[in-house]
């Protein structure tokens, strides 16, 4: 009689039991997923090489029925690091005169991105011969 209650007492859950299918492919699933993961970031920081922010600017004519004078710009950052507080400024130039300047202050620019702003001029673009689009300053952060 103890012989049967020793045997019965010392059987605890979960002791004998086998994984299914289910529970395997679920595992080996998430185990390749998170080694993919590792693999990518680790391919990441391996081939990232720092550089410095590389910011092009590009401007289009947008006139709208209250702003004849404006213009959209684009600043892509197309270098390896974020840019703060970058200045952009374009100028209105005939004969290599500066007739008007207008800028535009984009808070940050990430890596590899794209901000738009628009400015205004309060003359006609029209009399003049150039648009000069530059940017005069930025942070590194």
């Amino acid at each position: 009689m103890n012989d049967d209650k020793s045997q019965q007492g010392h059987s605890r859950a979960g002791d004998g039991d086998d994984k299914n299918a289910l529970e395997w492919t679920v595992f080996a699933i998430s185990l390749l997923l998170v080694l993919s993961i590792l693999a990518y970031l680790g391919y990441q920081v391996y081939t990232d090489k720092p550089s410095s922010p590389d910011l092009v600017v590009e401007h289009y004519h947008d006139p709208s029925e209250n702003a004849p004078q404006r213009y959209r710009v684009l600043v892509h950052n197309r270098g390896g690091e974020t840019a703060e507080e970058v200045q952009v400024e374009l100028a209105l130039q005939r004969g290599g005169e500066e007739l008007e300047t207008a800028e535009l202050s984009i808070g940050f620019a990430p890596k590899d991105s794209k901000r738009e702003g628009w400015v205004s001029f309060k003359n006609a673009p029209g009399k003049t011969d150039t648009l000069v689009a530059r940017v005069m300053s930025y942070k590194r952060p």
